[in-house]
């Protein structure tokens, strides 16, 4: 009994020295870092990432951006990586942890994946069996010591009226292109624009492009306007003006092409809006000008290439070189000038020099500028049909009466031959084809035409369609002895007498010579018999010296037309002297269009040519500008 105690006892003892029962080291739940170290069971250890934090800031323009820390019981080689949405724009140290960018970071321009400047990666760490991981975010601050602040530009686009839809853009040189430029806008339908500039860039502004929203005249994609020295303290307008100024830009030159140009020296070439008020003078007459320079330089483009200038800065050089007291772009010496000095490649014969400045002096002539966009409507109509016409002209194909219509009659050829929208028009010749006679009585006895009594003297007034005669009653002459027009001498009964359907107003005893006056006409008074009984009112379609009033044809006369043949063919305005009858060998002839078959002459020593009056100092100049229009323009140039 006894010695089976003993036994027992001693076995119960090996078998726990031994580690049985109980489960011993078999246990699941029991740590892993308990035991007898390395190599003896599976006891690995995970490693651990031992970042304090998940967020970390990095400012732009270096490439440090954190570290991840990791640690392991087992003391294993630790290896990092990255995954996630931005781990493309990092890289990561295998051994080290260092994480950097790979391109250094751009506040201004975010490149993560949702561009907030905060960058989203998963760090990993691994000892070959067991690995962690941890999302990280690295929000990206600025550096304000790169940044640059901005200038804006604000201004306008003008031609004949607001250009929409163009491309503008800030460029340092003007062969520059839009689309390559950092720094453009597109201008809205008034013309206006913004651009943000950063400061202190150099450069110009132009434009590209546009139509004008009065008539949907496109200007072609790679051209456009031009302005040198923008500013930002005032909104600034590009005009044809500034795109000429570009080759001559300061402030003497600015006021030296205002003075060439007939433009008030308080008018702002960089700054004034021609066309947000045309009822002030000196608006008006600048808003002509620009229409002008449009077409001037888009016919110069169609009838010549150029190697070196464009046609702006070509004008700009005949205006800035022109002499005397000239200032009308549409005068006709100075586009026969232009003209003859464009290059060294362009050499037109002398009745092709004729026609082309004949052409686009009278086209130039008549534009105005009117608060129904009339001026869009020439410059449309300048830019496609005289082109394609002065580009006839120097292929030799242009047809010579359609050329004679635009020089003489350039409403008709404008209505009649183009594509003409723009309304009726004012005829700016009409000072040139009216004459205008005084009229007074002797009571009920006869009336006193330019002081003769045309009851006992012939008092004949030739015309012809298109001239305009007009008898400016003295005192209330005409409350007593209305003055009428008839068919029949002395129509006592008003029978035959003409009213508006032939071209006469009784109101303002204004006659319009048309088609539909009749060939003869007779003066009477219609209350007094005989007032008016030699003489008459005859239509004809050529003049011969009898039918000029003047008492001796070999005396100087003061012709007032248009010249229609020879080297200054379309220059008209006021001729003195010029005689019927040749008076020397050193006389020069002179053929007026208002004057058919009749042949002037006068001095070759004489200059008194196209004057707005006669004057010594004065040469050719155009047609006359526009009388009783927003302003009283009656012989401007």
């Amino acid at each position: 009994m006894g010695l089976k105690k003993i036994i027992l006892i001693t076995f119960i003892f090996i078998l726990s020295s031994c580690g049985g029962g109980g489960g011993g080291g078999n246990d699941s739940s029991s740590n892993s870092n308990t035991g007898y170290g390395n190599g003896y069971g599976n006891n690995n250890n995970s490693p651990e990432i031992t970042n304090t934090t998940s967020s970390y800031e990095a400012q732009e323009n270096q490439s440090s951006a954190f570290t991840v820390t990791a640690s392991d019981a087992d003391n294993d080689t630790l290896t990092f990586s990255i995954s996630g949405d931005d781990a493309n724009l990092f890289s990561i140290g295998s051994s080290s942890g260092i994480v950097s960018f790979i391109e250094e970071p751009d506040y201004e321009n975010a490149s993560d994946a949702d561009s907030d400047n905060v960058y989203e990666i998963t760090a990993s760490v691994t000892d070959g069996t067991a690995s962690d991981s941890m999302e990280f975010s690295i929000n990206v601050t600025n550096d304000t010591s790169d940044d640059t602040s901005s200038d804006n530009y604000d201004g306008k686009i003008i031609a004949s009226g607001p250009i929409q839809s163009a491309a503008v853009c800030f460029v340092e040189n003007i062969t520059d292109i839009c689309s390559e430029s950092d720094y453009k806008a597109t201008s809205l339908q008034d013309g206006s624009f913004s651009i943000a500039v950063d400061s202190n860039t150099q450069g110009i502004i132009k434009t590209e492009g546009g139509f004008d929203p009065n008539t949907n005249w496109q200007i072609l994609s790679n051209e456009g306007f031009v302005i040198s020295q923008p500013t930002i303290t005032q909104d600034f307008v590009i005009s044809p003006l500034s795109t000429m100024m570009y080759a001559y830009d300061n402030n003497t030159e600015y006021e030296l092409f205002k003075s060439k140009l007939g433009i008030d020296s308080d008018f702002m070439i960089r700054f004034d809006d021609p066309f947000e008020n045309l009822n002030i003078e000196t608006n008006n007459d600048v808003a002509v000008i620009y229409a002008q320079m449009i077409v001037i330089g888009e016919v110069l483009k169609r009838i010549h290439d150029y190697e070196d200038k464009q046609p702006f800065w070509i004008a700009a050089d005949n205006i800035y070189n022109r002499s005397g007291n000239e200032t009308s772009l549409a005068d006709t010496t100075f586009i026969k000038d232009m003209l003859s000095n464009l290059d060294s490649n362009f050499n037109p014969s002398s009745n092709q020099l004729i026609d082309l400045s004949a052409g686009i002096s009278s086209f130039l002539q008549k534009i105005y500028a009117d608060s129904s966009n009339i001026h869009s409507s020439f410059v449309k109509v300048g830019v496609t049909e005289l082109e394609d016409l002065m580009e006839s002209v120097m292929n030799g194909n242009a047809n010579s009466n359609e050329i004679d219509k635009l020089i003489f009659n350039t409403n008709s050829w404008i209505t009649e031959n183009t594509s003409w929208d723009g309304g009726a028009m004012v005829d700016n010749e009409e000072d040139l084809r009216t004459t205008t006679y005084s009229l007074s009585n002797q009571g009920s006895t006869n009336y006193l035409v330019d002081q003769i009594n045309p009851k006992t003297t012939d008092f004949y007034i030739f015309v012809k369609e298109g001239d305009i005669i007009k008898f400016d009653p003295a005192n209330s002459v005409t409350s007593a002895h209305p003055f009428l027009l008839s068919t029949e001498v002395d129509d006592r009964d008003s029978s035959s007498e003409i009213g508006i359907n032939e071209g006469w107003d009784k109101n303002t005893l204004t006659l319009t010579v048309t088609a539909n006056t009749p060939d003869e006409l007779y003066p009477y008074c219609e209350f007094h018999s005989g007032m008016y009984t030699r003489g008459a009112i005859v239509k004809v379609s050529s003049f011969d010296e009898a039918d000029i009033d003047v008492t001796n044809i070999s005396g100087a006369l003061n012709v007032k037309g248009t010249v229609a043949t020879g080297p200054f063919k379309g220059a008209s305005g006021f001729t003195y002297k010029v005689y019927l009858n040749r008076q020397n060998d050193t006389d020069h002839e002179h053929t007026f269009y208002e004057y058919p078959n009749l042949t002037f002459y006068m001095p070759n020593d004489q200059g008194y040519h196209g004057a707005e009056n006669p004057s010594s100092d004065e040469l050719f100049k155009p047609k006359s500008h526009y009388a009783n229009q927003q302003s009283n323009n009656e012989g401007r140039d």
